[in-house]
Parts: C-alpha cells; structure tokens; sequence
C-alpha cells in the first residue's frame, strides 16, 4: 500500500438515534390527548459515541406535518426535537437527516399513526338474555360491545322477552372528539311476578360545547347529588351510578360542574321498578338541553 493511501482518513459518520413520545396519536383537530407526537433525535459520533452540537437538521414527513417549532440544529447535547401532527388518520413515515462539516449525511426514518377517535359502548344484559339495539339495529343477545367512531345521539333500546318486563331505552351522547373514554350500560330484566328492593340510577353529566357536532361531551367529577341522601362522583365517562329504593317516586337529582363556580344543573324523575338514565347537561348557554332524556322518541 502507497504512503498517500495510507494516510487518507476514514470518512467521519454521524448516527441519528430516534425516540417517539407517542408513536401513535389522535388527529390535531379533535380535543383528545395525545395529538402530537413529540419526536427526539440524538445526534453522535458513529465511532466514540460523543454528541454532535450544531448540526443541520432536515425533516421530511410522508403525511401530516412538521410543526415550525421543531429544531433546525442540534443543542450542545446532541440533541434535536421534531414536533409531529395531522389531522387525519394516517401511517406516516417521517425520515430526519443531520448535516455537518466533515462528517457524511446521517439520517434516519421512523413511523407515527395518527388514528381515529372512538368510544366503546359496552351493553350488558341482567340475567344475560335478550336482543340488544342500537338505532334500532340489532348488535347483539345478552351483551354487546359498540365501537362508535362519529360525534351523535345514539339510542339503545332491548327486545321483549317472555315473562319480563323490557328495560327502558336509553339515549347516550356520544362524541369522540371530547371523549374516549369508555360507557357501560346495564340493561335488567324484571319477571313480571318479581318484586325489586332497589332500582339503578344512572346519572350521566355533560356539557355541551362543540358547536360543530352539537353533541354533549362528559363532564368527570362532577359531583350529583340525591335528594334522598346520596352523594357520588361522576367517573371518567362522566357517568355516576346509584341504587335507589323502588317504587320511590319523585326523585330530585343535582349536579354541581367541577370547575364553573356555582354551576349547578337539576332533573326530577320518578323512581318505580326500572332502572331510570338521565341526562344532565351544564351547556344550555352553549346549545344544550339542560334535562335531556327520550321524551322526544
């Protein structure tokens, strides 16, 4: 080998190392977390490991976008941060490359899914019998499980079964763009020769502030009370549950908004052997219907 071989140096190499906060993600445009994905890129010596400073960062993305925050060179550490978004669902592969002054072109290529928002209606039967609809179609006997992916006013109703008494129909608000979190519905079924201690109150409190769709989105921690008493919380689905004492009769129910000082919304409904749903929603102002129930169906 000639001395002028010899002495021609290896070719210096940057090596990008990719992390993703979340590497997958609802679309920008819903209300949902996560809706950025967060993309961290570490840039170093591909021989001793040291972080490179200062070099030129380039993002190219397949689909979505690339926010104008995200660094254009790496930080004393190294280090550069790429902020990612769209507002549809989409696979898209997004490819960095890391420039500098004497070493070759690094780059690296990672995938981010943006998905559609959903909520999970879940229906079960008490004994586990019966037909189950949603909007009048079919979806199941016993139990069901309903992945809704469009912001509306869904109705389930149960199918007659012999010997007992059919579950009321329940009208749910379902709008994934605020909300995924899952419902759950118990639809019971009474002998007709059957007496019942206690009846289920379910209290669903919402809010109604998309004025695009309309519909109410959950309102969790509200705190409901009962004019028998009882005290509960509102869960994540905006949902609190009670056991009230059958045949009852006028029932007060109010809910207090966990965040508007003062906020308080009222229904009164009449407890007799079936379970009852009821509706309150705070955003009257906003649309809403304040007491919202099937009266209209």
């Amino acid at each position: 080998m000639s001395q002028k071989n010899a002495n021609v140096e290896k070719p210096k190499q940057i090596k990008l190392k990719v992390e993703l906060s979340k590497p997958v993600v609802y679309a920008a445009n819903t209300y949902v977390e996560p809706r950025v994905c967060t993309i961290s890129v570490a840039a170093v010596d591909a021989d001793s490991g040291a972080p490179l400073p200062d070099c030129n960062i380039a993002w190219k993305t397949s689909d979505g976008v690339i926010d104008i925050r995200s660094s254009t060179q790496t930080g004393p550490d190294g280090k550069a941060y790429g902020y990612f978004y769209s507002f549809s669902p989409c696979k898209a592969k997004v490819r960095i490359s890391a420039a500098k002054q004497g070493y070759l072109l690094g780059e690296a290529e990672t995938e981010i899914e943006v998905v559609e928002t959903s909520v999970l209606v879940k229906v079960v039967n008490e004994p586990a019998l019966g037909e189950i609809y949603l909007e009048g179609k079919k979806m199941g006997d016993g139990s069901a499980e309903l992945m809704i992916t469009k912001p509306g006013i869904y109705v389930v109703s149960w199918g007659a079964v012999e010997g007992y008494l059919t579950p009321d129909p329940v009208k749910l608000y379902v709008n994934p763009n605020f909300s995924t979190e899952p419902m759950e519905i118990r639809g019971r079924y009474i002998p007709r020769d059957g007496k019942r201690e206690f009846v289920e109150v379910r209290v669903f409190v919402c809010i109604t502030l998309d004025d695009v769709t309309g519909v109410p989105n959950p309102v969790p921690n509200a705190v409901v009370y009962l004019s028998d008493g009882q005290t509960g919380v509102a869960d994540s689905s905006g949902m609190a549950v009670f056991k009230v004492r059958a045949g009852h009769g006028p029932l007060t129910i109010k809910a207090k908004h966990p965040q508007l000082y003062e906020c308080y919304q009222v229904a009164e409904v009449n407890i007799g052997e079936k379970d009852v749903h009821v509706n309150l929603d705070f955003g009257i102002f906003f649309g809403g219907e304040a007491v919202v129930g099937l009266e209209d169906f």
